[in-house]
């Protein structure tokens, strides 16, 4: 903002005669028209303080803390782990379907046959929070301190135009010394029910089971078409253009985990069922996407690759990559940061355990993209860090590179004046090709830097964990009629699922059971922010899980006794 001042005669409000200015004690110029040096440096910090001051009013007292999370949070058409040891590949898929209908099927291929188990459903929300961005929203407003002392600079340098030359001098030198070592500390401070009739003896039945609510069967064949015959036998619909895609993997000694899946609700909409874990022998990590190509459009994919060294594959970009940790999990709750990675979720770290590199590989696959498998190499390792700013925090970073650049300019152009006679001339042009270079660096910074939207919660908990409405959940089990598992299960998810309850139960700072941490509402899932309900020698545990999928058990009940 710029103000409009009177100018005023000197005495003419006092009545005190007026007196005519001092050409020597005011240091004009001696030519008609012509300005000083000093003259024009006075100008140009003047517009300085003018243009930057009023944006050091954007900055606020707040003192309770705010953390920022992603204003919407997306999930993948696709997301897999990987995790390869010793000659070994453990592949665990979540997909998702689309349409109505009760009944799907699904059929993955794979190098060797698999070893099939269940997966609970909060291991990919967890492994979304780990490696999840690092947002940059409050940064600290270094330069308000920063025009600031450029302000002080200025103001002595008016108030010692009477002093000796070299008195301000070095008064000038030592304050732009301090100037920059507040610089150089900012800088400093900046430096996650299958028929078992086949049509074929070509057809090799491996295995059948149960794997949570999949139905899956191993086999394998060594004719393409007896495969295929087979899978239209047994209610998988199969594209006709699917057989090259089948015969080239009949050829390369694949075996074929065809798996069905019943739904509940024949709605149109989509379903994200447990995933499935496959552990099988190979040569080099894989993950097979040629039949999901067939017919498919657009998906989007997300690996997350535990291993030796860093992943890289085709078409893929690497998102985050970085050596994760495995410490001892404790009763406290840990700090919200994406800094380690620390890999405590019972079914993660059992499965992970002692891998030395974690690499998380994002894509959006077109068809053709599709048309081979996604091998995964292996290459040297250097981090990889994921980061993403607010606009605020964009904004005020901006702000503190381009003061930071206008500070060190100043100091550079002012001690070459100082130093030499013959660069005095220079400094106004050159404070302002100075001042020109910050104000473009500001806006090339805001720019360039990744933004998102975010929502702002305030709350001194929400630094470590949302641990305050979890415990609260024993309350109400505590209060509430059960005689089973089951049906306690039942009741407290009708509770938590109906946003009116969150006031009844006397809730302050939660809106509707919000999880902030992985989006959605509050759950029974085994992920960051939620819950689970378990039965051990005829008790009821409540588990809640921490910001990095951490257990702690917050209360027991005894269950009635049966009779």
């Amino acid at each position: 903002m710029f103000g409009v001042f009177p100018l005023l005669r000197a005495g003419s409000e006092t009545g005190a005669p007026f007196q005519p200015f001092n050409r020597r004690k005011f240091d004009l110029p001696s030519r008609p028209g012509a300005i000083s040096l000093s003259a024009r440096v006075q100008r140009i910090f003047s517009f300085l303080l003018l243009l930057f001051l009023p944006m050091a009013a954007l900055a606020d007292g707040m003192v309770v803390p705010t953390i920022a999370y992603p204003a919407k949070i997306t999930i993948p058409d696709q997301r897999a782990l990987i995790c390869y040891t010793n000659g070994a590949e453990r592949l665990v898929i979540e997909t998702r379907f689309n349409g109505a209908g009760t009944n799907f099927a699904w059929v993955v291929p794979l190098p060797s046959q698999p070893v099939i188990e269940e997966a609970t459903t909060g291991l990919f929300p967890t492994l979304q929070y780990l490696f999840r961005p690092q947002i940059i929203h409050n940064v600290p407003r270094y330069y308000i301190g920063i025009l600031f002392a450029l302000g002080f600079v200025y103001l002595l340098r008016l108030a010692a135009k009477s002093v000796s030359n070299a008195f301000t001098i070095a008064l000038v030198l030592l304050l732009l010394v301090i100037l920059a070592a507040l610089l150089l500390t900012a800088t400093k401070s900046r430096s996650a029910g299958m028929s078992s009739e086949t049509s074929s003896q070509a057809v090799t039945i491996l295995d059948r089971k149960l794997v949570g609510i999949f139905e899956t069967t191993t086999i394998a064949s060594r004719d393409a078409r007896a495969l295929q015959t087979w899978l239209s036998e047994n209610r998988f619909a199969m594209p006709t253009n699917a057989e090259p895609v089948i015969a080239s993997y009949v050829k390369d000694g694949w075996v074929f985990v065809a798996t069905k899946v019943r739904r509940d609700k024949p709605d149109n909409e989509t379903s994200t069922p447990h995933p499935l874990s496959f552990t099988f022998k190979t040569d080099k990590p894989v993950y097979p996407m040629r039949l999901t190509g067939v017919d498919n459009g657009p998906l989007n994919v997300e690996l997350y690759v535990f291993g030796p060294s860093r992943a890289e594959a085709s078409h893929f970009k690497v998102e985050r990559c970085t050596q994760p940790a495995y410490p001892v999990s404790s009763d406290e709750w840990p700090r919200q940061s994406p800094e380690p990675l620390n890999i405590v979720h019972p079914l993660l770290r059992e499965w992970v355990v002692g891998s030395s590199v974690a690499t998380k590989l994002t894509a959006t696959l077109s068809s053709n993209d599709m048309r081979n498998d996604v091998w995964i190499n292996w290459t040297p390792f250097w981090e990889k860090r994921n980061i993403l700013f607010s606009r605020q925090g964009a904004l005020t970073s901006a702000l503190n590179w381009g003061t930071g650049l206008l500070a060190a300019g100043l100091l550079v152009v002012c001690l070459a004046a100082f130093s030499n006679e013959r660069h005095k001339p220079k400094l106004p042009r050159r404070i302002g090709i100075v001042m020109a270079a910050s104000i473009v660096l500001v806006g090339l910074f805001y720019l360039a830097v990744g933004k998102t939207e975010v929502k702002l919660i305030k709350g001194e908990y929400y630094y470590f964990a949302p641990h305050e409405v979890p415990p609260t959940l024993g309350m109400i089990l505590t209060e509430v009629n059960y005689q089973t598992t089951a049906e306690a299960r039942a009741k407290l998810q009708n509770i938590v699922s109906n946003p009116t309850n969150a006031a009844f139960w006397g809730l302050k700072g939660w809106d509707n059971w919000n999880n902030f941490l992985i989006g959605g509402h509050i759950h029974e899932e085994d992920s960051p922010g939620n819950y689970v309900l378990r039965e051990t020698n005829n008790q009821l545990e409540l588990v809640i899980f921490d910001v990095e999928g951490g257990e702690h058990v917050e209360g027991r009940w005894d269950l009635p006794k049966r009779y």
